[in-house]
């Protein structure tokens, strides 16, 4: 197994993870010559032009501050139209076309306001990414896939029952500051469902790979990784992922039927040399 510079990036500690540089990295396994310096120059014009309407110190107007400049003056919002098209995970078509899915759309506020050394964050609240901004006396919770708008927590409750039929009950604890790790997660994950379903396993494959650089412990990822190599007749890469496997969950409840996988593989590798 060969080591994609992108892996190396997601591999570093959390805190030197950088979000915009990171999703612009892993736009390259669709968009190989993608030029990052210019894109993220351009969220440097953004935060300029934020910088630029002298909002003050409180949430409340930072937040309409960034409001109008990427929502009104630059477009930026869900694609309500099509929202499994793959380019609303890419951080360089979102740019491009001011329409993302709820993750990606709070990385370009999250990273506008770290330009600015403002307190926004994302909030990892369950089925649909939002952010917040805080200030010394309060928080403003924002829906960039809705236009920017400030959401309640009656409004994170209705988001809840939407995506899980009403199973799970809004906890402000839902509403914690995640960090650049988990908010990339949550994007390949998306990734990740979508080239299931469109049976993109090319893609699916580099998707997988980045998550199990990005989460190492997740060791599903490396089982999904194999069976994907196995479908694709690639047994060497099937075989060093069960290995992979095996060594990080030694006393796994499925190691017998794995290591007989193995074997099969052996002697599938076996007959190729």
């Amino acid at each position: 197994m060969t080591t994609h510079p992108f892996d190396l990036l997601m591999e570093l500690e959390t805190a030197d993870i950088r979000l915009d540089c990171a999703a612009l990295h892993l736009a390259r396994d669709v968009y190989p010559h993608v030029p990052a310096a210019t894109y993220l120059a351009r969220l440097d014009e953004i935060a300029d032009d934020v910088a630029n309407t002298r909002p003050g110190l409180s949430a409340s107007l930072r937040y309409q501050a960034m409001r109008d400049v990427l929502v009104h003056n630059h477009g930026l919002t869900g694609n309500q139209g099509d929202f499994y098209d793959p380019d609303n995970s890419y951080l360089n078509r979102v740019i491009d076309r001011g329409l993302g899915v709820p993750v990606t759309l709070s990385a370009v506020w999250v990273e506008v306001a770290r330009r600015l050394k403002w307190p926004v964050s994302g909030v990892g609240l369950p089925g649909h990414s939002v952010i917040r901004f805080d200030d010394e006396r309060q928080f403003i919770l924002v829906d960039p896939f809705n236009d920017g708008r400030t959401i309640t927590f009656d409004d994170c409750q209705r988001i809840l029952d939407h995506h899980f039929d009403g199973k799970i009950s809004f906890s402000p604890e839902f509403l914690q500051p995640v960090n650049a790790r988990h908010m990339l997660a949550r994007l390949l994950g998306g990734l990740r469902d979508i080239y299931i379903a469109n049976h993109d396993w090319e893609h699916l494959t580099n998707v997988l790979r980045r998550l199990t650089a990005l989460e190492p412990d997740n060791v599903g990822y490396i089982h999904e990784l194999a069976a994907l190599h196995y479908r694709q007749g690639d047994v060497r890469n099937a075989y060093a992922h069960l290995s992979r496997y095996l060594k990080k969950r030694p006393h796994a409840g499925d190691q017998f039927l794995t290591r007989r996988k193995m074997a099969h593989l052996e002697a599938l590798i076996a007959s190729l040399n």
